[in-house]
Parts: C-alpha cells; structure tokens; sequence
C-alpha cells in the first residue's frame, strides 16, 4: 500500500506538470518544450486552411472545366497552356475532386474569350482574398502565387481578342 506522503506528493508533482503544460500551451510554447525534451513536434493543419483548401479546389475545378469547354469550343483560340496553367494551380489546392458541370461555351469567339477573362480575373481576386484568409504562411504563399498567375492569365486571354 502506498503512504499517504507517496500519495499526496505524486498528486503534486502531477499537478504541477499538468499546470506546466497548460501554461505552456496558452502562452503557445508547446512546441518549444516538446523540442526540449527531445520530441520535434509535428503541426496539424488548421481546420480553417483545409476548409479553405476545399473550397479552393472546388473553384480551380469549376474554372478549369469552363477553359476547357471553351477550348473544345473554339479551337482557333489555342488554349493548350491555359489548359496547363490550371490544371497546374487545380494540383497544387489537391487535384480535381470532383469534374463540375459547366454551360457550353458562348457560340460568340468575343463573349467566350470576355467570359474567360471575368473567370479569371474573379478567380484571382478570390485567391487574393483567400491568401489573407489563409492560417498557413506556406498556405497563403501558394493563394498569392496563384492570383498572380490567375491576374496574368486574365490579361494573356484577353489579348487573344
């Protein structure tokens, strides 16, 4: 049987580490004392970044599927690499999760190349806006990346009037 001092001191050596760690994980230092004690912590994704990353993808699909019906659409406009470029940015947010159902093209070679630029340049302002949203430093690099390609692409598309 253990003694009553035995007892009362494990409580509060137990307690005293339990403060330790609590105080320890509001002043966010956990990962300082788990690389103390030898133990190189792992990071957890926020849950905000992976709703994000979600709904990102879901966007990057949806533009994806727009340039390539445009591009079965109208052939003459030569829309390989925008192709390339989006699928590319659909990769780099988790592939395509699901292929969305896209309206055909507009008939009209001017309102397809407007429509494709709108796509464009709303996608860059969202990943724009998704960039400071975004918890992950690495996260919102790649949203930053992305609207500045998803900018460029806008312009390239529209010079193909």
């Amino acid at each position: 049987m253990i003694s009553r001092r035995a007892l009362l001191g494990t409580g509060a050596a137990t307690a005293a580490v339990a403060a330790g760690l609590g105080g320890a994980a509001l002043g966010h230092r956990l990962d300082d004392l788990a690389r103390t004690v030898g133990i190189e912590p792992h990071p957890e994704p926020d849950p905000a970044d992976d709703r994000l990353i979600k709904r990102v993808a879901a966007d990057q699909n949806a533009l994806l599927a727009r340039i390539e019906a445009t591009a079965v659409r109208h052939r003459g406009l030569r829309l390989d690499r925008f192709v390339t470029i989006s699928t590319a940015h659909a990769k780099a947010v988790g592939g395509a999760t699901s292929v969305p159902d896209v309206a055909r093209a507009p008939a009209d070679r001017a309102t397809a190349v407007r429509a494709l630029v709108n796509a464009y340049a709303k996608a860059s302002t969202d990943r724009a806006a998704d960039a400071e949203s975004a918890v992950s430093p690495a996260l919102a690099r790649v949203l930053a990346s992305m609207s500045a390609g998803l900018a460029q692409c806008a312009r390239a598309v529209g010079d193909l009037r």
